[in-house]
């Protein structure tokens, strides 16, 4: 009887915390870093316009603040994850991030995006004057053309 009595509390239990795929979702979106997902962004934004509207009387802020609802943007990312993931998936997803190497990647994640725009932005230029050197050499571009190119390209 002990036994039946445990086995109904586990499953109890375990139906009592199981999470919908858009709970999950929501879980895994937060642990990944990919936005912050907090009322503090709501404060944020709505500050941001009062300093550009600053004639805007608060009274009037009052009244658009609550309807500035950062759970609207949560759900429909939590969405386009839903449609994109199988529960398995997200269940891996939401492993990793807990992972020592998963909060490693998010972490770095900032610096790595950082550091690939800028080597992204180096091999574009180096592109560019191969190209422009080239045609250069080949005479199908002149000095002032490339001159003009070359400050177009660098003045980005």
């Amino acid at each position: 009887m002990k036994k039946i009595i445990f086995l109904i509390a586990i499953f109890s239990v375990s139906f009592g915390y199981a999470q919908t795929k858009t709970e999950k979702v929501k879980e895994l979106i937060s642990l990944s870093g990919t936005f912050t997902l907090s009322k503090k962004i709501e404060s944020e934004l709505i500050s941001r316009y009062k300093k550009q509207y600053d004639n805007v009387p608060d009274s009037v802020w009052k009244s658009i603040e609550p309807k500035i609802n950062i759970d609207e943007l949560v759900n429909e990312v939590a969405d386009i994850y839903v449609s994109k993931f199988i529960d398995k998936e997200i269940d891996q997803l939401i492993i990793f991030y807990k992972s020592d190497l998963g909060k490693k990647l998010i972490q770095n994640s900032p610096i790595i995006m950082t550091e690939i725009q800028g080597a992204s932005s180096n091999w574009a230029k180096k592109v560019h004057n191969i190209i422009n050197d080239d045609l250069e050499k080949k005479r199908i571009l002149t000095t002032s053309s490339t001159a003009i190119i070359k400050s177009t390209c660098t003045n980005d």
